[in-house]
């Protein structure tokens, strides 16, 4: 979770989801990544871009601005680990997503975390 703390860190919109969302939400549950729901925005891409090209192991593999507007999911992997970025979702679920959502604090940067029921039906339409 701290490849989402350093993304909060660089102000990236997002909304954390999944294993992690569910973790941090109190249920015993392993997390062997992150998932994170990109608030749509060309601002906001451009700083998910910066941050991702800080972060990943292979800065030539992060999607350009533009292209991130467009691909549907962009998978990372970062000095913290692996990181899906629902690009899709947040451009067709963003305003649904965010209204159940709450900050939860990970080495004191504050960062937006699903419900478990909104993290829960994710992790069933994309596990299954």
């Amino acid at each position: 979770m701290l490849a989402a703390a350093v993304l909060a860190a660089w102000e990236v919109s997002f909304l954390l989801v999944g294993s992690s969302a569910l973790w941090l939400r109190g249920q015993d549950i392993s997390v062997g990544d992150v998932d994170v729901v990109i608030e749509p925005g060309e601002a906001n891409l451009l700083r998910l871009h910066t941050a991702l090209t800080g972060l990943t192991v292979r800065p030539r593999d992060v999607p350009s601005v533009r292209r991130l507007g467009e691909v549907s999911v962009a998978s990372l992997t970062t000095s913290f680990g692996h990181v899906d970025c629902l690009l899709e979702q947040g451009r067709g679920d963003w305003e649904r997503l965010r209204r159940g959502a709450g900050v939860v604090f990970v080495t004191d940067v504050g960062m937006l975390v699903a419900s478990a029921a909104a993290a829960r039906a994710l992790r069933r339409r994309f596990k299954e």
